[in-house]
């Protein structure tokens, strides 16, 4: 049995010349099978790698977006009382205007100025 592409001779024919020539091996077809292994392996790990990180990034934006809406409501809430307290504060000087002249009023009644309003 003779192997592909080899040089010796066949021993049938007892001639001792080669049959056909030798078959040459595709070094071009070779390397470029192992230069595309090479290139799917590198562009493999540089995959990985870049999922890894976006795996990373979104978990960061979600937990940004969290504290955002924590943020929010704080506000949300803080405008809420503000506007509670502001209320407060119209109705108690109503109240003090009300009843301030009633008791005898004037500037020398013993109480204190009304502080500036806040903006």
């Amino acid at each position: 049995m003779r192997l592909r592409g080899s040089a010796t001779s066949d021993p049938a024919a007892g001639d001792g010349a080669p049959t056909e020539p030798r078959v040459r091996r595709p070094w071009f077809l070779i390397s470029a099978a192992l230069l595309l292994a090479v290139l799917v392996v590198v562009l493999w790990a540089k995959w990985a790698e870049t999922r890894g990180e976006a795996q990373r990034l979104r978990a960061e934006l979600r937990q940004v977006y969290q504290e955002a809406e924590t943020l929010r409501m704080q506000s949300a809430q803080a405008q809420q009382r503000l506007g509670v307290l502001e209320k407060e504060l119209r109705t108690l000087r109503a109240r003090d205007d009300k009843d301030g002249p009633a008791k005898g009023g004037g500037a020398g009644n013993g109480k204190a100025a009304k502080p500036a309003r806040r903006s």
